[in-house]
């Protein structure tokens, strides 16, 4: 039964009883039928007349509302396997059973571990740096793996299922990495790939892409440059050297500095050239499993200056729009320092930019604090950390839960020695507690895991877990529970490192015109 039916019915009692008790009193009345005269029953029957119109409108209302929704799509039981040719069906999966199961095309897979992480029923596995499903009889059907997959078109296919695979909330673009912006490219971290060889090998490909299509198009004589580069990261100066290689008229945009985030990171920290299985063919060395910190910019910096390669540093891209009266783009910019505006044109554009932006703030009362330190005037609160032996025998609050703060808790505390880690001297080392909101993020690594633990389990790293900063005063942190607000303790404190992530580049993208799917 309906609520509605329920309401009419219910209120129609009320009023039989109220009616009743009104004139239960009166003998004339006694003798009609119920105890109602004939327009007592009139008056009813209109009133539930009027009722039953107005419920009845209300779901044809409804009804006509469900209609005009567009009806959702429906796949049938192998439609997921007709995405893939007969002759890649017979080479990936000759023996496939019937049932939901992935399928990886090893020709396209880089060996990037999306998809195995994704599943959660440990169906895939890397297998000689690729993708390989392991238990196919263990699919559940999450199809999480398929959407993961960074390539385009896809290394990873879930077939024989009937649900709908939805895109990765990543910017669109084609196997040339063009977005649906004809003529506008996206390579790197923004893409939703990253990783430092995949990156470096996409800024050498789409330099080659646009390259060929300059020497085969049209010229177009209002563009003073072949190509725009924003953002200078390994993909970024992988494309830019490319570009003077292939005597392209470039410009390179920077906000910070070249390669910011690879100067970012802790001295001495060891970065891997992922995936394994990739052939390294960038602008820049990323030969073997992986390189230092140290020697990774030597290397890329000697490369960019030996190439006689020029970047705009510390220039903000602000605007990028296609022109009306030609094949090119208008690209402005603003230099931080002098708040000098710039406007460049240029056949193409390639944004290399990181998948986040400006760092996330507390935005806590005295986040602003500034204090003395060696007689300068410095911010309590950093949102990098580039060189943890500048920190010593202070009291430090780390604020995060991925890999960037469980790597500055650790090596604030601890010196690396491959996969080990040494405890600093008491001369030297740091007084660090560890505020995550919640818990540790399902992206941090093992081996991240494995350090922290011991540092917490040696005592040398205080973590508070379902806690968050409610305020920041001179010389110490007040925390809350990060759920009910509570104020829960006070922390002497010198300085905290917030490392919860940034603002990812999706309103600028946006308003280029780039599509980003919604998941």
């Amino acid at each position: 039964m309906k609520k509605s039916q329920l309401l009419i019915i219910v209120t129609l009692l009320a009023l039989l009883l109220a009616i009743n008790q009104f004139f239960t009193g009166d003998s004339l009345f006694r003798s009609y039928f119920g105890g109602l005269p004939w327009y007592g029953w009139a008056g009813i029957t209109v009133f539930l007349l009027l009722i039953g119109i107005v419920f009845a409108l209300r779901d044809a209302r409804q009804e006509r509302r469900l209609l005009e929704e567009p009806v959702e799509e429906h796949i049938d039981s192998n439609a997921q396997r007709i995405q893939l040719s007969k002759e890649l069906l017979e080479k990936f999966d000759p023996d496939g059973p019937d049932y939901p199961h992935p399928v990886i095309i090893t020709d396209r897979c880089i060996g990037c571990h999306a998809c195995v992480d994704a599943c959660p029923h440990d169906v895939l596995a890397m297998v000689d740096n690729l993708a390989t499903p392991v238990a196919r009889d263990q699919c559940a059907e999450d199809t999480s793996c398929q959407v993961e997959c960074p390539v385009n078109p896809k290394a990873c296919i879930v077939v024989n299922t009937t649900k709908i695979i939805k895109p990765r909330p990543v910017p669109t673009r084609d196997e040339r990495f063009m977005t649906n912006v004809p003529g506008c490219y996206i390579i790197g971290d923004v893409s939703g790939t990253p990783l430092i060889k995949n990156a470096a090998n996409e800024g050498a490909d789409v330099i080659k892409y646009i390259a060929e299509e300059m020497r085969n198009g049209a010229p177009e004589p209002k563009a003073e440059y072949d190509v725009a580069i924003i953002g200078i990261g390994p993909a970024g100066l992988s494309a830019a050297v490319l570009a003077r290689l292939h005597n392209l008229r470039y410009i390179g945009i920077e906000q910070d500095k070249v390669l910011a985030t690879i100067v970012a990171y802790p001295k001495n920290k060891y970065l891997f050239f992922k995936p394994d299985a990739m052939e390294a063919r960038g602008g820049i060395r990323v030969a073997g499993a992986g390189e230092q910190r140290e020697r990774i910019l030597e290397s890329w910096l000697g490369t960019m200056m030996s190439n006689g390669v020029v970047i705009n540093e510390e220039e903000s891209c602000k605007v990028v729009k296609r022109a009306p009266d030609g094949d090119y783009f208008t690209v402005q910019t603003e230099k931080e320092k002098t708040r000098e505006h710039f406007t460049y044109q240029a056949r193409r554009v390639v944004l290399a930019l990181g998948n986040r932006g400006t760092p996330m703030r507390l935005g806590v009362p005295g986040e602003e604090i500034k204090i003395t330190r060696n007689g300068n005037l410095e911010d309590k609160v950093i949102y990098k950390l580039s060189n943890p032996e500048e920190f010593k025998r202070r009291k430090i609050v780390v604020v995060g839960g991925g890999n960037s703060a469980v790597e500055a808790a650790v090596d604030l505390v601890a010196r690396r020695n491959g996969d080990r880690i040494e405890f600093l001297p008491p001369e030297e080392i740091n007084d660090v507690t560890l505020v995550v909101r919640t818990d540790f993020k399902n992206d941090v690594k093992f081996g991240n895991k494995q350090q922290i633990y011991h540092c917490i389990d040696e005592g040398k790293v205080k973590v508070y877990f379902g806690m968050s900063i409610k305020e920041i005063r001179g010389g110490e942190v007040v925390l809350m529970n990060a759920r009910t607000e509570e104020e829960k303790e006070k922390i002497a404190n010198d300085y905290i490192l917030a490392l919860i992530g940034g603002a990812r580049p999706t309103k600028f993208l946006e308003s280029i015109g780039i599509t980003i799917p919604t998941n």
